[in-house]
């Protein structure tokens, strides 16, 4: 993600030697041993700003977070998928003839987590990041914004239908659930566990007017009596207040289907007294299948197998083909019946898709046609092969782009690279949910799982998903890193490039995670933020800036730079060989041989966290990404330039100081007078 400064001189074996991750810590400076920066050079008369080129969407990709089988216009069977894109869509597949029949953009949406058919056909899509609920009618091929159905909530969750056209969700940032019908409009029940912020999923029983709600970060699982308003927690003591929080609830044939979010933890509930029906088993689908037409079945997956819930015997087993063998399968994101055959869709990234027959034992597996999307940059690095790399959001699709000729090479599937940054010539990505640190060499082909390889994993015994500040001296690589949901305390941790081993210091700042690195001279310096992981309030009031000493791996001093600065978002050694940072929006300059702040000046705009960087460019300025924006700072009279005031993201610096930054789903390039001459490629 960030980068070295491209003004310093330093032998070809260490050029590049290590570059922060874009959009998580700011431009790191080169590890022990490099070559100590240059001194600024001579000050001229401020030059014009440069030449933006916007180079637009370079990849499309496919994710499906969620499908319904139900039915068209004129009654006939179709898998409604709700896709992620730059806007999210509804697209609409025969599973048949397995056409795409057509796609419906959901504009303003990124895409969402929960589409369904009502009892009068129409169907609905709960999306993000606003927090709206679309309606599509298929019999005119309509589709109606209706707006947010429960005020100041971002993301919408497991839609089910009910009775009467209505339809139930559940929300993030407040846990809400809420119906929507034509004849009533939206209805908001409000929170359903006061001080957590997802329900991340619905179950409903119609008849008896209960719902219940799939509560995280900390576990609970709630019974709403829609009629009187009593709320009770079902979920097992063993499960409550865990990190591990239900993610996954159908409610079939009197039984509540639960799947934890960690590991596929799963079991069957009573669900007015929550007592264990069946447990010891996982599962890896969004849910289950609804009740199969034998009126005993129930089927899901599990690790890359189908699964069948006898409901006479309560006993989950590998559904068998007619020889009697398992049958493989990824994870199904939509369930149905057709006839009495099982179809599946299959997610999230293929478009894959499964037909079974229970009574004759057979099966097809096939690919349906969604469409791919244009889907939003997660991470931008440029390398130093001069190249430039990009990570979908999500997705986690990874595509290279070469300047000189405009070409754009997919390389194929990682995940959500939050981090990133360069040793060797080798690409190290810290990747989301489940906090892996892998290696990639470009020079050589790409094959997930050989190149780019897993180092390791810091979600099951650290209590860390997303690694977002990545640098290192030439002996040590240093990761800063950000808790798991629900959980307190992010971790640094040091690869040891010779061994192959890596230590994990959690906590090194009380209960705040890690969230940017820079080295200079024999001292590392991290920045924290006092955020805890999702769904949960900060325990602590300010953000840190920590040195550690490189020979010995201790934490030497801490210090608040900015007060009631929530995280330091970015730092880099500067151009006057002092540590610049940035925190909440305001930029700061650390002396480290004084251990003081000897400048603090306040940015246009707010903050966009982790995501804001800095970097010191060779034609003298410092530049700045913050909350959307491109700034050029004058390192000496600290007078700021608004280049553009939105749609910087992810902000890196190649080689010769070209800025590489993301709007949306486009690349775009800056280059300062200094850099620009010679470039090609169109114009912004």
């Amino acid at each position: 993600m960030n980068e070295v400064e491209p003004s310093r001189s330093r032998p070809a074996a260490t050029r590049r030697d290590f570059l922060r991750g874009v959009g998580v810590a700011g431009a790191s400076a080169v590890g022990l041993g490099a070559i100590t920066a240059a001194p600024p050079k001579a000050w001229a008369a401020p030059t014009p700003p440069g030449i933006v080129t916007d180079f637009g969407v370079l990849s499309t990709a496919l994710t499906l977070h969620e499908a319904h089988l139900g039915s068209d216009g004129d009654g006939k069977p179709v898998f409604y998928g709700i896709q992620m894109g730059t806007p999210g869509v509804i697209s609409v597949i025969d599973p048949i003839s397995r056409e795409l029949l057509r796609t419906i953009p959901l504009a303003g949406s990124s895409g969402g987590w929960g589409i369904t058919q009502a009892s009068d056909g129409l169907v609905y899509a709960g999306t993000y990041y606003e927090g709206r609920l679309y309606q599509y009618n298929p019999s005119t091929d309509e589709v109606v914004d209706l707006g947010t159905p429960a005020a100041g909530q971002t993301y919408l969750y497991g839609l089910r239908p009910g009775i009467d056209g209505r339809v139930y969700g559940g929300t993030y940032s407040g846990a809400h659930t809420f119906s929507y019908s034509p004849a009533e409009g939206a209805r908001d029940f409000g929170p359903m566990f006061e001080g957590q912020f997802y329900a991340v999923d619905t179950a409903v029983d119609p008849e008896r007017n209960i719902l219940w709600a799939a509560i995280g970060s900390a576990g609970h699982l709630v019974r709403l009596d829609l009629t009187t308003g009593e709320k009770r927690d079902i979920l097992p003591e063993q499960y409550r207040d865990a990190p591990s929080y239900p993610y996954d609830i159908n409610l079939v044939s009197g039984r509540l289907f639960v799947k934890l979010s960690q590991k596929g933890t799963a079991f069957v509930l009573d669900p007015d007294t929550g007592d264990v029906i069946a447990d010891g088993f996982t599962m890896t689908s969004r849910g289950t299948s609804p009740l199969a037409p034998d009126g005993e079945s129930v089927y899901f997956t599990s690790s890359g197998q189908l699964w069948r819930y006898d409901l006479t015997t309560e006993a989950p087993a590998p559904a068998l083909d007619a020889s009697g063998q398992p049958i493989a399968t990824g994870a199904g994101v939509g369930w149905g019946f057709i006839n009495g055959v099982l179809y599946a869709a299959i997610g999230n990234y293929a478009g894959q898709a499964l037909w079974y027959d229970p009574d004759a034992g057979t099966h097809e597996s096939f690919t349906l046609p969604f469409p791919p999307q244009a889907i939003d940059i997660a991470n931008v690095t440029a390398g130093p092969d001069g190249k430039v790399y990009s990570n979908l959001f999500i997705n986690g699709n990874m595509a290279s782009f070469d300047p000189a000729t405009e070409t754009v090479t997919t390389l194929g599937r990682l995940g959500q690279a939050d981090g990133f940054g360069w040793h060797d010539g080798l690409l190290y990505a810290g990747v989301y949910p489940y906090g892996g640190v892998w290696v990639y060499d470009p020079s050589q082909p790409y094959s997930l799982g050989t190149n780019p390889r897993d180092l390791f994993r810091l979600q099951n015994d650290h209590g860390q998903n997303r690694p977002v500040a990545i640098t290192g001296t030439p002996d040590t690589l240093y990761v800063g890193s950000t808790p798991d949901y629900g959980q307190w305390g992010g971790a640094l941790t040091a690869y040891d490039f010779a061994t192959e081993s890596y230590t994990v210091r959690r906590n090194i700042v009380t209960d705040q995670a890690v969230v940017s690195l820079a080295v200079v001279g024999v001292t590392l310096w991290g920045g924290s933020s006092i955020a805890g992981g999702g769904g949960t309030t900060p325990k602590a009031t300010e953000a840190k800036l920590f040195a550690v000493d490189l020979a010995t791996g201790e934490k030497t001093a801490e210090y608040t730079p900015v007060r009631e600065a929530g995280a330091i978002d970015s730092l880099i050694e500067g151009p006057d060989r002092r540590l610049w940072g940035l925190a909440g929006g305001t930029l700061f300059v650390f002396d480290p041989a004084l251990r003081t702040v000897v400048r603090r000046k306040d940015l246009p705009g707010g903050s966009s966290h982790w995501q804001d960087e800095l970097h010191v460019n060779p034609d003298g300025y410092v530049y700045v990404s913050s909350d959307g924006q491109l700034l050029r700072i004058d390192p000496r009279s600290f007078k700021v330039l608004v280049i553009r005031p939105s749609g910087t993201r992810r902000l890196d610096q190649d080689d010769v100081g070209n800025l590489w930054f993301s709007d949306g789903a486009r690349l775009l390039r800056y280059a300062s007078q200094a850099t620009s001459a010679g470039h090609t490629g169109r114009r912004g």
